[in-house]
């Protein structure tokens, strides 16, 4: 494992790597529609379709509150690793991250002329999340202690 990962610090820096990726996603979308700048994708390429814009906001305003908790609670003691979430956030994270790259593989091979796999910005920045479950499950699944019985 990478010596970056070996430590509470390590693993909070990069989730908010990885946090600070998504909020430029969000903050780029939402400049692309009030002031398109010409050296930003279009609005319409970072939106997939799949939900209407005002929704797709709110529940990416709903993620960063989440993730912003996440890393707040690698500040001092306040996180308390545990075997169990860790096993669950690799399982959701891996499942996520896997699906996600379908739609990537899709959009170049089999589903090509579908919108929905074309929209490669989009499917980054869930990879992008992914990514960020995936590393939360490695930090609880290797600092959670193993049930006594």
């Amino acid at each position: 494992m990478h010596p970056i990962l070996n430590s509470v610090r390590g693993y909070r820096n990069v989730l908010i790597v990885l946090f600070s990726l998504f909020c430029f996603r969000v903050a780029a979308q939402a400049v692309q529609l009030i002031y398109p700048l010409p050296f930003i994708p279009a609005f319409a390429d970072w939106h997939s379709g799949a939900l209407p814009y005002g929704l797709l906001l709110l529940s990416q305003l709903i993620i960063i509150v989440l993730c912003l908790k996440v890393i707040y609670s690698f500040r001092g003691d306040r996180i308390s690793p545990s075997l169990k979430s860790g096993k669950l956030y690799l399982i959701l994270g891996c499942l996520y991250f896997s699906v996600k790259m379908v739609r990537i593989i899709g959009g170049f091979t089999f589903a090509a002329d579908v919108s929905w796999f074309q929209a490669r910005i989009p499917a980054f920045f869930h990879l992008v999340l992914a990514s960020f479950l995936i590393v939360l499950g490695f930090f609880h699944y290797k600092f959670g202690k193993t049930p006594q019985r």
